[in-house]
C-alpha cells in the first residue's frame, strides 16, 4: 500500500497548458478506496483525456482508449527506451530488454524470446501447468475457504515459469519474496536489497549454463546471436531481469482479479460451470475489464499530440485500466458481458510491445479456471474481508479471502 502522496514540486514546467494539470498520484490514489480500476476509470470524469500531474518526477497520463492506442503505435514518438516508469525506479539501473528498446533493436530481440514462448513451444507446457493446478487445487478444498493468492494464483505462474527456466523449485518462496520486494515497494531502500538479491542470482545461474548448457531460456539465449554477434552475458542478464519480473507477477494479478469477479457474481460462476467453452472468451473479457498494467513512454521530440503541447524527455505514463474501460470505445465497460461484440483489449499492451508472454499467460489462465470450476463447488469472498490493493506500474491485490 501506498498511505502518502510524494512530495509537489512548487511549480509545474513552463510547457504545460494552463488546464493541463491534475494532482493524481499513480501509486496512492490509484489505490485509494481498495479498487484500482474505479479510481482509474474515475479519472474520464475528473481529468482531461490526457493530463499532467506533479506527482512522482512530473509526468503525463493519458486514459482514453484512442490516445493510448496511438501512443502504442507510434514508438517514433512515444519512445520505449529511457522511459523509466519513475525517477526512483530509474535509480535501480534496471534494464530490461526488449522491453526497453525501440525498433529496429526490440524486434530482433523479441524474435529470440519467441524461441521458448512461441504458441507452438507455449501449447507443450499444458500438462505440467494442468497438473500442478490440480495439485494445488485439491490441495485447498476441503479446508473450506483459503488465501487465493498464497494457495494458487501466485504459486500457478511461479512454479511454471520456474520449470520454464529449469530453477531450482526449492527456492520459490525466495523468488516471490524478491518479485514483490521489486515491484510493490514505495522506496529505493526496500527496493533495492530484493533488487541485488534477484541479480546475484540470476548472475550465478547463467554462470551455470555456460558451464552446462541445456534446453533451458538462458542457454538458449548465450547461444544465440543478433548483428552476428552472440549475446554478452550482461545482456542475456537483462532479458532475464524482464523475464523474472514478468514471470513471477503478471498472471497472479490476472487470475486473482478474475477470480475475484467470479467470487463476487454467483450467476457469472453458474455460466462458466454450465458451459466451460465460454471460458476463453471470458478469459479476454476479464482481462479488459481487469487490466492493471500502467505502460510509460518517453516523449521523443518536442511536439502536438491530440492538442497537448509536450516536450522531448517528458515522460507519459497510459493506463490500460482506463483504456480498456473507456465509454468511448465500447458501451457499458464496467459490466464483464460475453455477448459484448468482439473488442481488441489491451490488457498485453498493443503494437509493436504486445506481451510476448501473452500465450504462456492465456494457457495458465485457461487451464486454472477450468480445472478450479470443475472440481471446485460454489465459492465466494470471505465475509467482511476488505481487500487491501497497491499502484504503480502493475497495479495488484495483496491477498483475497475465499469461502466455499
Amino acid at each position: 500500500m501506498f498511505p502518502f502522496k510524494s512530495k509537489l514540486p512548487s511549480v509545474a514546467p513552463p510547457h504545460i497548458a494552463a488546464g493541463l494539470t491534475y494532482d493524481f498520484d499513480i501509486f496512492s490514489d490509484s489505490a485509494r478506496g481498495g479498487d484500482v480500476h474505479a479510481s482509474h476509470k474515475a479519472l474520464h470524469n475528473s481529468a482531461p483525456d490526457i493530463f499532467y500531474t506533479p506527482r512522482n518526477g512530473g509526468h503525463w497520463i493519458a486514459t482514453r482508449m484512442e490516445d493510448v492506442r496511438e501512443i502504442m503505435l507510434s514508438p517514433e514518438l512515444f519512445s520505449s527506451s529511457k522511459a523509466p516508469f519513475s525517477p526512483d525506479v530509474a535509480k535501480l539501473g534496471l534494464s530490461l530488454p526488449p522491453q526497453d528498446m525501440d525498433r529496429p533493436d526490440h524486434a530482433h530481440y523479441r524474435m529470440l524470446l519467441m524461441k521458448f514462448l512461441s504458441p507452438q513451444k507455449v501449447v507443450q507446457l499444458e500438462s505440467q501447468i494442468r497438473e500442478l493446478a490440480i495439485g494445488l487445487i485439491e490441495d485447498v478444498k476441503p479446508k473450506g475457504a483459503c488465501e487465493f493468492m498464497s494457495a494458487v494464483s501466485v504459486p500457478i505462474p511461479v512454479k511454471t515459469f520456474m520449470g520454464l527456466m529449469h530453477m531450482d523449485q526449492s527456492r520459490y518462496e525466495e523468488f516471490v519474496r524478491w518479485a514483490n520486494g521489486i515491484l510493490a515497494s514505495d522506496t529505493m531502500l526496500k527496493r533495492l536489497p530484493p533488487f541485488v538479491r534477484m541479480r546475484f542470482y540470476l548472475k550465478s545461474l547463467i554462470r551455470q549454463r555456460v558451464k552446462s548448457p541445456s534446453d533451458d531460456p538462458i542457454s538458449i539465449l548465450l547461444a544465440s546471436e543478433v548483428g552476428g554477434e552472440k549475446l554478452s552475458h550482461k545482456r542475456v542478464l537483462e532479458m532475464c531481469n524482464l523475464l523474472f519480473l514478468a514471470g513471477l507477477d503478471t498472471v497472479t494479478n490476472a487470475m486473482t482479479f478474475s477470480i475475484r469477479h467470479l467470487a463476487e457474481n454467483p450467476e457469472f460462476q453458474q455460466q462458466l460451470r454450465d458451459k466451460p467453452e465460454l471460458i476463453p472468451s471470458a478469459i479476454e473479457e476479464l482481462l479488459r475489464r481487469y487490466s492493471f498494467p500502467n505502460i510509460p513512454r518517453r516523449v521523443a521530440c518536442d511536439m502536438e499530440f491530440k492538442g497537448v503541447q509536450m516536450r522531448a524527455g517528458d515522460r507519459i505514463i497510459c493506463s490500460l485500466a482506463a483504456a480498456n474501460n473507456d465509454d468511448r470505445a465500447l458501451e457499458n465497460p464496467s459490466l464483464v458481458d460475453l455477448e459484448r461484440p468482439k473488442f481488441r483489449h489491451m490488457a498485453f499492451n498493443g503494437g509493436p510491445h504486445n506481451c510476448a508472454g501473452a500465450t504462456l499467460a492465456r494457457l495458465e489462465l485457461r487451464v486454472f479456471l477450468e480445472e478450479w470450476l470443475v472440481r471446485m463447488p460454489a465459492f465466494s469472498v470471505e465475509e467482511g474481508f476488505t481487500p487491501k490493493v497497491r499502484g504503480g506500474a502493475v497495479m495488484a491485490m495483496e491477498s483475497l479471502q475465499l469461502r466455499w
